[in-house]
């Protein structure tokens, strides 16, 4: 009988074992999934032509942060955020209440400014 509870007790550890490992497997490609999409996504950049008015300027983080009009291409509402710049050196000679034309590059969920100027009036 105790050889019998053994052999049991054998194939209820190595039956559980077997479970646990085909649940990690599962899970890791559940995992792995959305990484590929994100990898698919962030390598089709795409740019947006904007206007806002300059609210903040973050020479030390490099952010400039606009009260933007609605921008179509993307489908954002008009709204007030900050933008990482590509090239701090688009900050300079830009100044807060100053109405600025702007483009947006996105990678992935990423905007960054890389080109901005002043609205011609």
């Amino acid at each position: 009988m105790f050889k019998f509870m053994k052999i049991v007790a054998l194939v209820a550890t190595i039956a559980t074992l077997s479970a646990c490992s085909k649940n990690e497997a599962s899970e890791q490609k559940k995992a792995e999934a959305p990484m590929e999409q994100m990898s698919k996504e962030s390598s089709t950049a795409m740019t947006a032509q904007a206007v806002g008015v300059i609210t903040a300027i973050n020479t030390k983080e490099n952010i400039l942060t606009l009260n933007h009009e609605a921008i179509a291409a993307i489908k954002w509402p008009a709204m007030t955020m900050g933008f990482k710049v590509a090239d701090p050196k688009l900050l300079n000679g830009l100044a807060v209440g100053q109405k600025v034309d702007f483009e947006l590059k996105a990678d992935g969920e990423i905007y960054t400014i890389v080109s901005v100027k002043p609205e011609n009036k």
